[in-house]
């Protein structure tokens, strides 16, 4: 008896999960198709009515390299080179383009419908290998359909085909040839006349036959003008394809054929009109049960303009009400609401713009950008299957000491399947390492320059040393040419002057009051000569080349030099530390990022992490903006109720014995200062 209550009082609720299915039709394959049959025998026109219809994608050879030159890809640059050389592109070339086409994105959505695999050429791949490359594609096809014809009237009808030079249409014979014409009217007639009784008015409709048929001659007295014949067109040639064809492609078509499902096998008859192909094709697609791909339809209008900073509300209330399929079914709202799914899936929350709006399964999306729209239109189910809509879980969590926000974070991390950054455990410790060795290279650096320094210093004073010995050297042999005793006797003093005044140039002793270079001057010079050199006017340029190469880092000089850069070491910083605080959890950020890839199944691109400890800064925000680390969601943790008493009681709780021992301790010194004050009182009444 309960069970019939139960199933009476619910017996007008809905048994379907609108969920459940729109899960099932994401996961869904769509309808791929495969049409057989000899060349010209009207594949290309029913794969077209076919792709227009069930919303499928042709892929064939001339869609595949007009996209692409029209895209302007490399591939399309390529190809656009090759046509304006007036070479042919290579088969192996297209065969590869229609590959990619076919494991596209834009092709797991809306399926795909082939006429051009098996080929007759043989260049690149055999038949065989053509066939097998059909059946291990990743969407396998679900329909094939077979179109026959004799070859006797295949030959005939493509035989009959001409070309406008201008325009490229191709005609059909009962188009352009005014025999056919006139004999399809006669028949027409003869129907008519025998199925008919002479009724009123069957001259008026006569008249209007007469005036159509005198309006088609005159059109095709036109076009016969200007259209010619293919060679491909030739009936030699036609008989030649169709016999290659039955070689090379039709039993390994047959086999293929008789392994399909016979339920989802469609053989027609070539002989039919285009028009007749399609219908039976569409009805036998109406008893298979299979789903056409789902569409997507942009929501803008023109007539009432939509601005970005509309309320939500408001917007999908507007949204609603455009491109309606019926007159009372209006879009719904959507699990993602107004963010964008393309970039949620990536790990990025942005809002969504009214002017990129699309439906699709019944609900609005509102994408972010044209980029975005476009990713979203080619294949929209990688970022509606579940567990998006999933948070990419970016998190900054902020409190004081104790308060639990370490706990909170782990938690949480668990939830979402994250990882905990602890500011104090990732980034300080590589910020530490890449300031001690920013020291290390600035000491390296300033020990290079000052051995540099000194060594130029002591190789200007040898080279003027140098000058002065071959100066002294030219004075002595110009005295010794000359006589003894017909050299004048200022020739002494003037000798003597001058050697005394190098003497005097390299021997001087700077004044007490001179400058600390000057002193260093003055080491170096003693260091160099010696006492024999400084009288004879010799210089001992031996031991000041090797004083050069003896300059090292333990050289005195440079040890001085040096003294100051290390003294500034000590208060060493970055010229903008915060800057390498972001860029220090950047790159940890990126490392958990990859680690998180595979945390869960479809899990964002970015995001799984959760920062702690982190400083309130304001230039470590502004720095961290900068980087685009951006926290979706902020947590500050706070005690504001009775002054903060349940923390407080907590960190005592904590450090208990800590903070029982500085109150005992406090208490001690106060009762022994205020002993020693009443003994200083009592000292003052005595």
């Amino acid at each position: 008896m309960n069970s019939q209550e139960e199933t009476e009082e619910h017996s007008f609720a809905d048994i379907f999960s609108e969920d459940e299915a729109e899960y099932n039709f994401l996961l869904s394959k769509p309808v791929c198709f495969v049409i057989f049959g000899k060349p010209g025998v009207g594949k290309t026109t029913l794969a077209h009515q076919i792709a227009q219809t069930w919303k499928c994608i042709r892929v064939e050879a001339l869609p595949v390299l007009e996209e692409q030159i029209a895209r302007e890809t490399e591939s399309g640059v390529m190809l656009q080179s090759i046509l304006l050389s007036g070479q042919s592109i290579p088969e192996e070339l297209i065969i590869k383009l229609m590959l990619e086409k076919l494991n596209s994105l834009q092709v797991s959505h809306f399926g795909y419908v082939i006429t051009e695999l098996p080929t007759l050429s043989e260049d690149t791949m055999t038949t065989l290998q053509q066939i097998e490359l059909i059946k291990n594609l990743n969407l396998k096809p679900d329909i094939i359909i077979n179109i026959k014809c004799p070859d006797y009237d295949l030959c005939q009808r493509i035989s009959g085909q001409r070309q406008h030079g201008g325009t490229g249409y191709i005609y059909r014979r009962d188009q352009w040839d005014p025999e056919v014409i006139e004999n399809r009217r006669k028949r027409r007639k003869e129907a008519q006349k025998e199925g008919k009784v002479e009724e009123e008015g069957e001259e008026e409709e006569e008249q209007e036959e007469e005036e159509a048929f005198i309006a088609e001659m005159q059109m095709v007295a036109e076009i016969l003008q200007h259209i010619v014949q293919r060679p491909e067109d030739y009936l030699e040639n036609i008989e030649n394809i169709v016999k290659l064809y039955k070689e090379i492609i039709l039993h390994p078509l047959e086999e293929v054929m008789a392994e399909h499902n016979s339920q989802y096998l469609i053989e027609l008859d070539g002989n039919k009109p285009p028009e007749e192909l399609f219908m039976t094709v569409m009805d036998r697609l109406k008893y298979l049960n299979l789903k056409r791909a789902a569409v997507l339809t942009k929501l803008q209008s023109t007539e009432e303009e939509i601005t970005d900073i509309m309320e939500n509300d408001e917007l999908f209330r507007t949204l609603a009400s455009y491109k309606l399929i019926a007159p009372r079914y209006r879009w719904q709202r959507s699990r993602w609401g107004r963010t964008c799914p393309v970039t949620l899936k990536e790990g990025n929350i942005f809002p969504g713009l009214p002017d990129f709006s699309v439906s699709f399964l019944g609900k609005i999306y509102c994408l972010s950008s044209e980029e975005a729209l476009k990713t979203f239109l080619l294949n929209p189910r990688p970022y509606l299957l579940p567990p998006m809509p999933a948070p990419p879980f970016k998190v900054f969590i902020f409190g004081p000491q104790s308060s639990g926000k370490t706990t909170l974070c782990h938690l949480l991390a668990e939830n979402y399947k994250g990882k905990v950054i602890d500011y104090a455990t990732f980034v300080q410790p590589r910020f530490d390492k890449a300031l001690e060795t920013l020291v290390k290279d600035t000491i390296a650096e300033a020990t290079e320059t000052a051995i540099k320094a000194v060594r130029e210093r002591l190789f200007i004073k040898l080279q003027a040393k140098k000058q002065a010995q071959s100066t002294l050297r030219i004075l002595e042999r110009e005295f010794e040419k000359k006589e003894y005793d017909k050299f004048p006797s200022d020739g002494f003093k003037s000798l003597e002057e001058s050697q005394s005044s190098f003497d005097e140039a390299f021997t001087h002793e700077p004044p007490k009051d001179g400058s600390l270079e000057d002193k260093e001057d003055k080491k170096s010079s003693e260091n160099v000569f010696d006492d024999q050199s400084s009288k004879t006017g010799y210089f001992a340029l031996d031991t000041l080349e090797d004083s050069i190469e003896d300059v090292t880092a333990e050289h005195p000089e440079v040890l001085s030099m040096i003294e100051e850069t290390v003294k500034m070491t000590k208060d060493m910083n970055f010229e903008q530390p915060y800057e390498k605080h972001a860029e220090i959890l950047e790159e940890i950020i990126k490392e958990v990022a990859e680690e998180n890839m595979k945390r869960f199944s479809g899990a964002p691109k970015f995001g799984g992490w959760i920062l702690d400890n982190c400083p309130v800064i304001k230039e470590l925000w502004i720095a961290l903006v900068e980087k685009g680390i951006i926290p979706d969601l902020v947590i500050c943790l706070s005690d504001t109720e009775n002054n903060g008493k349940y923390l407080l009681n907590r960190l005592y709780l904590e450090n208990k014995t800590e903070v029982d021992s500085k109150i005992l301790e406090r208490l001690l010194d106060d009762l022994q200062k205020k002993k020693k004050e009443e003994e200083a009182a009592r000292s003052r009444r005595r």
